[in-house]
């Protein structure tokens, strides 16, 4: 009978230092979850109105620093949203808090695009490739303007020339760096590279 008593003491206490360990609160589970396309600081969310969390760049995890108690209903919404993201909206973000509502949650944002466009001068010959990345275009003799694939904002970019036309040779000036390559910007318009071909 004794020892009975004592394993259940033992178990007892074994469980009021397990939850000890868990930082104690009011609730016994941690709202977690994971973040898609984060590429900088700004993404903010809250639960219930409240306990608002920030996720800063270039974490995919979150946690909210408020313990729920299991079968309490959360409400994960987004509050703020990074300055280069169309949106940000939460999957699987309102249930009813139980071991597996809880690591079903995910926020994915959109990032914004911009376009990159190269203008191109003096090209008279055939066979003129130019490529930003997996993205290939091939450039007719007389073309003056190229629509590359669009880029994300803050994403980094790179025209070079591929290929030259026959009898002539092109160079590529203008982005951020003036090479042709850079970091895209937040400008509606885009970015523009020239293409010069003699």
């Amino acid at each position: 009978m004794k020892s009975s008593i004592l394993r259940a003491g033992v178990v007892a206490l074994a469980c009021a230092l397990g939850l000890s360990a868990c930082g104690g609160g009011s609730g016994d589970l941690y709202l977690t979850g994971t973040v898609n396309n984060v590429t900088k600081d700004g993404l903010v969310l809250t639960n219930n109105g409240g306990d608002d969390t920030a996720v800063p760049y270039p974490y995919t995890s979150f946690q909210f620093g408020q313990r729920i108690s299991t079968d309490d209903m959360f409400d994960i919404q987004v509050k703020s949203i990074p300055s280069n993201a169309e949106e940000c909206h939460p999957i699987n973000g309102k249930a009813r808090a139980n071991y597996y509502t809880i690591a079903q949650i995910t926020v994915t944002c959109t990032i914004k695009t911009h376009p990159l466009t190269v203008s191109v001068q003096n090209l008279t010959g055939s066979g003129l490739v130019v490529v930003n990345g997996a993205d290939r275009h091939d450039v007719p003799a007389g073309t003056t303007k190229v629509d590359m694939a669009k880029v994300y904002e803050d994403g980094a970019y790179g025209v070079t020339v591929l290929t030259q036309p026959a009898g002539q040779t092109c160079t590529v000036s203008g982005g951020s760096s003036g090479n042709g390559s850079g970091i895209m910007g937040s400008a509606e318009a885009g970015t523009t590279v020239t293409v010069t071909c003699s």
